[in-house]
């Protein structure tokens, strides 16, 4: 059975049922208003309507949160983190951070092409740097050699010569057009330079005292060196104030007698003066010219078979020269509380 409900107006003539709105004091909606169940007066009056949550709404950042934000998300992503992280992290859409990161360039491979073009500058720096190095090392080692060969050498302090390979550091990476490089140098430069201001006052009242203490540490071991070469000197022996004139004499002749000596075995050492010199020193550590003239008589023997005359009598000529000094050595030594061990 068809309620008897009014009929809506269809097309064609038919209709379709509807049922009545509810009346005033209406036994099934007690309480209710005329027209009270469209659903935006009834949300607030019917049971449980207002349970239901209501769609979420993004707050509206402002300019500077965002710029802010896109700050944090580039120094993110270049120390490593994931995008899928940074965008949890702030609360940021995908497509958002993404756009930034296509504009600002710090995409996984943005990143990866900017270390690698960093990589390559700083190696390259790197060369440029231990170049200038190696050139003001050369620089630092042959004006110290003509400052020795003028009596004028003053050893350089490890400060100054920092302070040397830091400027010359500096130039060739300004010349090859590493600016930032050679700013990052040039502080540290100038670091050392301001320590060295800093501490100059001292160092002007100390100076002098300290190249008294180099100049009697490289007395001692010129003493101690001739005395060697002499065979006077014993292991625990001190050093003397100054050498005598016939130790300092027996000295020079005994290292000029042998450099005559080698070079006349060898004519084709190629090695010079000084190398030589520093060989013998070493043969003297190791009490080599306790048997010196024992060797030197051999050597004359050597030099007779060889036809090389002119030298044997030289060496025979020095022998008996020592022989006549050697007293004078014998007497000091024992005068000033050292032995001879050589022949006597």
């Amino acid at each position: 059975m068809v309620p008897n409900w009014p009929v809506s107006p269809g097309r064609g003539g038919g209709g379709r049922p509807y049922p009545p709105p509810l009346a005033v004091g209406s036994p099934a909606a007690p309480g209710l208003a005329l027209g009270a169940i469209r659903w935006g007066r009834a949300r607030g009056i019917l049971p449980g309507m207002n349970d239901a949550p209501s769609p979420a709404k993004r707050q509206r950042r402002t300019t500077a949160s965002l710029t802010a934000l896109r700050h944090l998300a580039r120094e993110a992503a270049e120390a490593g983190e994931p995008m899928r992280e940074i965008a949890r992290r702030l609360d940021l859409p995908w497509s958002t951070l993404t756009k930034w990161a296509r504009e600002d360039s710090f995409r996984r491979k943005d990143i990866a092409a900017r270390q690698a073009e960093a990589a390559r500058a700083q190696d390259e720096a790197d060369h440029i740097r231990e170049q200038a190095e190696v050139a003001a090392r050369r620089t630092i080692l042959r004006e110290e050699e003509e400052d020795e060969e003028e009596g004028a050498f003053t050893p350089r302090s490890q400060t100054d010569e920092e302070i040397t390979l830091a400027r010359a550091r500096v130039g060739a990476l300004l010349e090859a057009g590493y600016i930032p490089e050679a700013e990052q140098d040039m502080r540290a430069a100038r670091r050392l330079t301001s320590l060295q201001s800093f501490a100059a006052p001292v160092r002007a009242a100390t100076e002098a005292a300290t190249q008294q203490m180099r100049q009697a540490e490289r007395d001692a071991t010129l003493y101690r060196v001739a005395l060697q070469v002499c065979a006077c000197w014993e292991e625990g022996d001190t050093p003397p104030d100054h050498l005598p004139w016939v130790v300092s004499a027996t000295f020079q002749k005994r290292l000029a007698i042998t450099r005559d000596v080698v070079r006349g075995f060898d004519p084709d050492d190629e090695g010079s003066d000084r190398e030589l010199t520093e060989h013998m020193i070493l043969l003297a550590k190791q009490g080599w010219f306790r048997n010196f003239h024992p060797l030197l008589r051999e050597a004359i023997t050597t030099l007779t078979l060889q036809g090389n005359h002119a030298l044997a009598e030289k060496v025979g000529g020095f022998l008996k020269q020592e022989q006549a000094a050697l007293p004078t050595l014998i007497q000091w030594c024992h005068a000033n509380g050292y032995g001879y061990y050589g022949e006597v």
